[in-house]
């Protein structure tokens, strides 16, 4: 354990070093190698699956032009005229008898118009007359024997019908030698056989078309269960070993990895034929790309290690240099309480010289902070000061409209001594600044106390009404929310010339939500602000009453505003905040009877 401290020594440079080599390096090399791997099988097993889909086209190409042939016999065995003509087949001119016949061949032909390979037809009726579809090779012989001789054969066998692979080609100017071709009897079941039909495919016509869309370097092979090759591309070389492999495994379809070919070798088997469709894809291509990629990346690997231990190295050195000089200064300026500040030298990394001069900001606000705090702390005072001082005018003016009051009452002014005492309501509420929420029946209060100084001024031109629920009387709102509507509506919202105006004022609960709403049945906001001195919807009072909402509730409170040319309407929502007083003993008359409330 010396030893190994001394050969690498306890330090932070060193520790960063051994730590991205084994925490950060060794994995990745790690990971990159079994990414590889999984990249590697990943892109055999795509190459196997599309190999897999091209046989599987290839495979439904044939099995679709052999359906067709069966579907073909299904719809002549279903042509009663057809049937009439190769059954008793003297009953027609022989000119009049191929044509018809020949038309329902190529009516067969236009219905499966689709299919890549025309299917060639030619039938023996019952006396041995031959129709065909196409042009033969040689001239056309009654061939009454060729009749018997199918008949024994299918009546033989287990199926009605028999393929035959490797049929003479007798299509005049068509490709390859052989054809693909479907024996079968044509029966009724009231006549019983009539005729014979061949329905042939030339497989070497499909094949060419099928390999149209195949890839270049993708190998077809056809060949029996015998061993026999009957149709391969220019480029598929299949060996007979390969071939022997296959027709041992006994299997409809599968794929495997030939080693002696480095190819990758998917098969189907088609028992109606005793065919084995095999597709062949060489692996030169893939291992070259996997290999060629490998070594690129690996390179870039070898680069970027060597490249980010120089650097880590390096970095490691120069960091841990100025951090012995930080841990120092640090130290003495605590043992000094924030009276000196640390210096680092210039040479230092720029995290460190950042350290360094935050630190330095951070004493250097700490100081400016106590500094603040103080004046602030004397600005206090003085404002303190101030606002005892100011708050000896207001009480002079309720002084002063107390004995306005009392001489009003004296002169017997009732009207005059109304106004004082309503006035003086409002006032005192405004002087006291400690509270800005109150039940909602001290606001209407005031609300009643603001309506009795304007009726004195107004006379009898507005009146209000006033649809609370009783519900919601404790309700808190902001204070003096709803006198500024009320003035703007009895100020601004009314014609007087026309007559008497109407304002109504509610307060519902809403769920959780207090709703105040103040609507008159004025001018509204377009006609009052063409007026001069008239409203215009951003007044001093509108403006601030949203203020205050915003400052009290956030977003859970807002003032919406209505209007049209029948009047005006304010809602205010807030908070469903009930502050019903405890009821006295023997006192029924503060119960809270709301539920639901905050």
């Amino acid at each position: 354990m010396q030893n190994w401290r001394s050969w690498l020594p306890n330090t932070l440079k060193y520790r960063l070093f051994i730590a991205y080599i084994t925490l950060l390096m060794l994995p990745l090399c790690i990971a990159i190698y079994y990414l590889f791997q999984y990249f590697e099988t990943t892109r055999q097993n795509d190459m196997i699956d599309r190999m897999s889909e091209r046989m599987q086209q290839v495979y439904i190409s044939l099995t679709d032009m052999m359906a067709f042939a069966y579907k073909s016999n299904t719809i002549l065995s279903q042509d009663e005229s057809l049937i009439q003509i190769m059954h008793n087949p003297d009953k027609y001119d022989p000119l009049e008898r191929k044509k018809i016949v020949e038309s329902k061949m190529f009516g067969i032909n236009n219905s499966f118009f689709f299919h890549q390979t025309e299917l060639y037809f030619r039938f023996i009726d019952r006396n041995g007359n031959v129709y065909t579809s196409y042009a033969p090779n040689n001239q056309l012989t009654n061939e009454w024997e060729e009749l018997q001789e199918w008949q024994t054969k299918l009546q033989a066998g287990s199926r009605p019908y028999r393929w035959v692979a490797d049929d003479s080609n007798d299509v005049r100017s068509s490709q390859g030698s052989k054809l693909l071709s479907l024996y079968l009897m044509l029966n009724d079941e009231l006549r019983g056989n009539y005729g014979l039909a061949r329905i042939s495919i030339n497989v070497q016509e499909w094949f060419h078309n099928t390999l149209k869309d195949n890839p270049a370097n993708q190998g077809l092979t056809i060949f029996t269960g015998r061993g026999e090759t009957v149709l391969q591309n220019k480029e598929a070389a299949f060996s007979l070993d390969s071939m022997k492999r296959i027709i041992s495994a006994q299997m409809q379809n599968g794929h495997y990895k030939d080693e002696r070919t480095l190819s990758l070798v998917n098969y189907s088997y088609i028992e109606e034929l005793d065919w084995y469709v095999v597709s062949q894809m060489p692996l030169n291509e893939l291992q070259q790309e996997v290999r060629r990629l490998r070594l690129m990346i690996y390179m870039f690997l070898i680069f970027v290690v060597t490249a980010f231990m120089l650097v880590t190295f390096f970095l490691a050195s120069r960091m841990t240099q100025p951090l012995s000089v930080l841990k120092r200064s640090m130290e003495e300026a605590s043992d000094k309480k924030l009276n000196v500040k640390i210096s680092i030298n210039k040479g230092a990394t720029d995290e460190i010289q950042s350290l360094s001069a935050s630190f330095n900001r951070m004493i250097d606000d700490v100081v400016e902070l106590i500094a603040k705090l103080k004046q602030e702390e004397r600005q206090k005072q003085l404002v303190r000061f101030q606002m005892l001082l100011y708050q000896m005018n207001p009480h002079f003016l309720l002084n002063t409209l107390n004995t306005v009051k009392w001489m009003a009452r004296k002169e017997k002014q009732e009207e005059i001594s109304g106004i004082c005492t309503s006035l003086g309501l409002i006032l005192e509420a405004s002087l006291n600044s400690d509270i800005e929420l109150i039940p909602l029946k001290d606001e209407i209060q005031l609300l009643r106390s603001y309506e009795s100084i304007q009726a004195f001024r107004f006379r009898e031109q507005f009146a209000i009404v006033y649809e609370t629920e009783e519900a919601v009387r404790y309700a808190l709102v902001p204070k003096l929310s709803l006198q500024p509507l009320v003035e703007n509506a009895i100020v601004h919202g009314f014609n007087r010339v026309e007559g008497h105006g109407t304002i109504w004022v509610r307060a519902r609960a809403e769920g959780n939500e207090l709703i105040l709403e103040v609507e008159d049945n004025g001018i509204g906001m377009e006609e009052a602000a063409r007026k001069p001195g008239r409203r215009s919807g951003h007044g001093i009072g509108l403006s601030n009453l949203r203020e205050r909402v915003q400052l009290l509730f956030k977003q859970e409170g807002a003032v919406e505003l209505i209007s049209d040319g029948s009047g005006t309407l304010v809602r205010i929502r807030l908070p469903l905040l009930i502050a019903a007083p405890y009821s006295q003993e023997g006192d029924d008359r503060h119960v809270d009877d709301f539920i639901g409330g905050r």
